[in-house]
């Protein structure tokens, strides 16, 4: 009986235990019963077991005064989620050509959906223009790119992918576990069960897909309604992703890209595709027999080139704004998709 007592004591995760109990979680517990789905047998196969996530846990509760019971019992839920590890791998927007990545998103369909999304939008939109300076087309194409104006979310329990990728991840652990602290700071912050709120394999959410921290610090009401709901509210989405592009940098009413030839590649490559700022004169790429083909600004641009074919590699001189969007996701394959997009639905904008 003693035994018995004291391993129902331990299951509550205040403390280690042998195993974990796998019944309905108190509603008060402030952790999602969605964590029982695939919860491990053993508390020791749990996060919990993890001495590393001990010391975590150890500093959140000293930091914050997070409830230390909540997190061992969170933490106790969830094991390693290898199909995380394995994403974070084999990224798209990493191993894809372009002019197969772009298929993805610079679609008809994608377009057409931008222009219905823009045209209900439309108050927030021009609003956001005129308090942020970003054009109403970007931020409809960004939102298209990530979650398909919030068709596509991400299906997973964020707490677990980012536990995974913060403890099991080496090259970017530091950079994980500070968003796995900011997630668990949000959910308290916003009354979320820890282990409710989805997302994608790497911990971003709702239709914008915010990590945590941006979440914290980016992330607006824009509706003014008293609640941030980047899943639900197309107006918060809308001001979160302006507020984000101006926050990084975004020039109002400058050119992204123009199109370019350049003569001799080898003598550009160690400056194509090159860090992620306009850091060249024009006047220093024609020197160097790159040459834009379109309309320009004599102002500086970073040289871009992709492959848009087996066999073709296309090149583009970049504004500061291309870069801005690579703030968002660090990609040129993906930059250059959400300009396209735009693009595209200014075009149909116009028919």
């Amino acid at each position: 009986m003693i035994k018995q007592a004291a391993w129902l004591f331990l299951a509550l995760g205040l403390t280690a235990c042998s195993s974990t109990d796998h019944s309905t979680l108190p509603s008060n517990s402030g952790v999602s019963d969605a964590l029982l789905e695939e919860m491990p047998e053993e508390w020791a196969d749990s996060y919990a077991g993890n001495p590393e996530v001990q010391l975590f846990i150890e500093r959140l509760v000293r930091l914050y005064n997070y409830d230390k019971s909540r997190l061992e019992l969170a933490f106790s839920r969830i094991k390693l989620r290898p199909k995380v590890i394995e994403k974070s791998d084999n990224q798209p927007e990493v191993i894809t050509p372009y002019y197969e990545y772009k298929t993805r998103f610079v679609t008809e369909d994608r377009a057409k959906l931008g222009q219905a999304f823009a045209k209900r939008n439309e108050y927030w939109l021009r609003k956001a223009e005129q308090e942020f300076g970003v054009e109403p087309r970007v931020i409809v194409a960004l939102i298209g790119v990530e979650t398909y104006y919030g068709r596509i979310t991400g299906s997973k329990d964020v707490f677990t992918s980012l536990t995974t990728l913060a403890f099991d991840y080496p090259r970017r652990k530091e950079y994980f576990q500070s968003e796995l602290e900011a997630y668990l700071l949000l959910a308290r912050k916003e009354g979320w069960n820890i282990g409710e709120t989805k997302g994608s394999y790497s911990g971003a959410m709702g239709m914008v897909q915010f990590m945590p921290s941006n979440y914290q610090k980016l992330a607006l009401d824009y509706d003014k309604n008293g609640h941030i709901d980047l899943w639900g509210s197309e107006a918060d989405a809308i001001g979160s992703v302006a507020n984000y592009l101006k926050h990084h940098g975004w020039q109002s009413k400058q050119p992204w890209y123009v199109m370019a030839y350049v003569s001799d590649p080898e003598k550009v490559t160690d400056l194509v595709n090159y860090g992620r700022k306009a850091s060249t004169e024009m006047s220093d790429w024609s020197a160097l027999d790159v040459l834009p083909t379109q309309p320009f600004i004599p102002r500086k641009t970073g040289l871009i080139a992709l492959r848009t074919a087996p066999e073709t590699v296309s090149y583009w001189l970049a504004y500061e704004n291309f870069f801005t969007i690579m703030d968002y996701n660090p990609s040129r394959r993906y930059a250059m998709s959400v300009l396209e997009l735009a693009e595209s639905i200014g075009r149909y904008e116009s028919h």
